[in-house]
């Protein structure tokens, strides 16, 4: 007997690091809802006897409302936090799909599809609520790395809260860095403890520096997972792919969509434009679509109208994207049947205008479900995001009455508004304006003359970079005192309902990119280059409640050239950052290693080095001990 149970030992020993990491991660049974649009929220299971139970069980305990509803004998999941059954399409249109909530179980590897019917007995476990349109689309959130970061500003209201925590304090030198030829313009993703991004061909190079490249990094080992290069476009390539499950979806500004396999890059699908051909898939796996850049509202409007595809957004099951044809277009995408148009909205010619590569943006206005666009003509449109039909389109203009240059963000905040940032159009704006918008109509609810890149939108504030400009607003009003506050360049937050101040923390470090928010804390990178001295390369955080900074950290190694046009990735501890001098960097309270003065990165795996040989090692040597007591016994 004592042999025997000493075989059983031996072979518990010897299982894969990959194992033991997952031994030693939480072990506790947890209900993930994914909803499909960027949110995921993760519960401890409330066991009961049902599948039904627990998960009533589960979302009562957590204040998350569920209904339930009956399909023949079977016992289906309708709606969670009042989201339920969603169809994209119309008869009209060229396809129409459901959205309805799905049912996953964990195996230890990976989410398992199950029946939707939630009447059957409970056996312990993992379990997954996700809203896709098909079960093969699986949750990107995993028991083994929660927090994701699945598209550009986090959700698909690009509202840049991330769900997840950030590092109290950074070592120096910085976790790690990976540098390329060409730059890191685009927002960092995240998923399955891999990190995904773009990077533009080096400007004016030829042969392979000059092809654009999506690459995923694997951060615990320090290396290139895999890469694919996809566009000789002219290197504008600064759009931000968004994660579909075990799918990676790329735009290109040579007017071609990628569908990837998350996990080795392998083309799945491909989306081209008519009179080009498929440079990724073949034919049985490409779709073509119409494109209108001769058109006359924008065949003459600046030169934005070569940057192709802008960022998309995914949200119950579509996938939502502009392009600088003026177009703004919904298709499905999945493994078994690629990308389906499902609708394509060509609006009116008196607000017809090309789209840069700032996403649109879903929300729910009045139980309708809406997508909402700026362009580079300085409107907004607002669709139906089931039918692709026009609601309003409306003039974005500053308190004089000046239309704007380009509407360069608009993030969803409560009660259908949106924050919307506009400025005259150029790379670096001089001036420009913010308003609170009312989705319901496009009238406008306030407005004022104040430069502010991106914000971050939480609760009842919003926080942002705000650029001093003479020809805009000289003071803003405090909300506390509801005194004139004098307008200097630095980050500031300000109160959604109003506008008015809550702190200003000067500096004049411009920052471009955006703000993230997470966990009662901002953070924000300088778009000023490294070189600039003290005024550059530095990533920010600061408190949310009074603008203190509570850590600075400056990326190294940089250049002259290191501006950085996105906002930071904040999750799972880290800060993921890139920039102009092509390099994406990994901020933490883990020291990385000293550094030379090289760009160079070799590119080398921890080996027997890493954790969890270590720990293998360790295991072993225990066992050993005790076998050898046992056999003596």
């Amino acid at each position: 007997m004592a042999k025997r149970l000493m075989l059983l030992l031996i072979v518990l020993a010897l299982l894969s690091p990959a194992m033991l990491c997952e031994a030693s991660a939480e072990d506790a049974e947890q209900l993930l809802v994914d909803y499909g649009d960027g949110r995921t929220s993760w519960y401890p299971v409330v066991a009961s006897d049902s599948l039904e139970g627990v998960i009533s069980g589960t979302l009562g305990a957590a204040g998350v409302e569920v209904s339930f509803v009956s399909e023949g004998d079977s016992r289906l999941v309708s709606s969670v936090g009042g989201r339920g059954p969603v169809t994209i399409g119309t008869d009209a249109t060229a396809n129409m799909q459901e959205c309805v909530w799905r049912v996953y179980s964990w195996d230890g590897v990976a989410w398992e599809p199950e029946p939707r019917d939630v009447d059957l007995e409970y056996f312990g476990g993992s379990y997954a609520l996700g809203f896709y349109p098909k079960e093969s689309i699986v949750p990107a959130s995993t028991p083994d790395y929660k927090d994701v970061w699945t598209c550009y500003r986090g959700t698909s209201s690009s509202d840049g809260v991330s769900r997840s925590y950030g590092p109290s304090s950074v070592a120096v030198p910085l976790e790690w860095y990976s540098a390329y030829a060409g730059a890191v313009d685009c927002s960092i993703l995240y998923a399955d403890g891999l990190i995904y991004h773009t990077v533009s061909g080096l400007y004016g190079s030829v042969g392979m520096d000059s092809l654009a490249w999506l690459f995923c990094l694997d951060p615990v080992n320090k290396q290139v997972a895999w890469s694919a290069s996809y566009s000789d476009s002219g290197n504008i390539e600064i759009s931000t792919p968004v994660i579909v499950g075990d799918l990676i979806v790329l735009a290109s500004g040579n007017w071609h969509m990628y569908c990837l396999d998350r996990y080795t890059g392998e083309a799945v699908a491909e989306l081209y434009p008519s009179g080009s051909s498929p440079d990724m898939c073949n034919l049985s796996r490409s779709t073509e679509y119409e494109v209108f850049k001769s058109d006359p509202s924008v065949a003459k409007d600046r030169l934005h109208v070569n940057a192709g595809i802008t960022n998309a957004v995914y949200d119950s099951g579509a996938l939502y994207f502009d392009a600088s044809d003026g177009v703004m277009r919904c298709y499905s995408v999945d493994r078994e049947e690629g990308f389906r148009e499902i609708w394509t909205h060509v609006p009116d010619q008196s607000v017809r205008g090309c789209f840069y590569y700032y996403p649109p943006y879903v929300t729910d206005v009045g139980g309708r479900k809406v997508v909402v666009a700026g362009n580079y003509s300085g409107r907004m449109m607002c669709v139906d995001a089931c039918t692709g039909e026009g609601i309003w389109a409306a003039d974005v203009s500053d308190s004089r009455g000046n239309r704007s240059g380009a509407v360069t963000s608009v993030s969803v905040c409560t009660g259908g508004r949106a924050v919307v940032c506009f400025a005259d159009g150029g790379m670096v704006s001089s001036s420009g304006g913010v308003a609170l918008v009312d989705l319901r109509d496009g009238s406008v609810i306030w407005e004022q003359d104040v430069l502010c890149s991106k914000p971050a939108v939480y609760g009842d504030r919003f926080y942002s970079y705000v650029t001093y400009s003479s020809k805009g607003a000289k003071t803003v009003v405090d909300h506390y005192t509801r005194a004139d506050v004098e307008l200097v360049s630095g980050y500031c937050s300000f109160w959604v309902d109003d506008g008015s101040l809550g702190w200003i923390h000067p500096t004049d470090a411009l920052s471009v990119g955006g703000t993230t928010y997470c966990g009662g804390r901002i953070y924000s990178m300088d778009y000023s280059p490294g070189s600039e001295g003290s005024l550059g390369g530095w990533v920010w955080c600061m408190s949310a409640d009074t603008g203190d900074v509570v850590w600075k950290a400056k990326v190294s190694p940089y250049g002259g050239a290191a501006y950085s046009m996105c906002a930071p990735t904040v999750v799972d501890g880290k800060v993921l950052v890139g920039n102009d001098y092509g390099a994406v960097y990994v901020i933490s309270e883990v020291r990385g290693e000293e550094r030379s003065s090289s760009s160079d990165i070799s590119y080398e795996s921890q080996g027997l080095a890493h954790w969890s040989w270590i720990a293998l090692f360790a295991v072993l040597a225990a066992f050993t001990i005790l076998m050898v007591r046992m056999y003596r016994s």
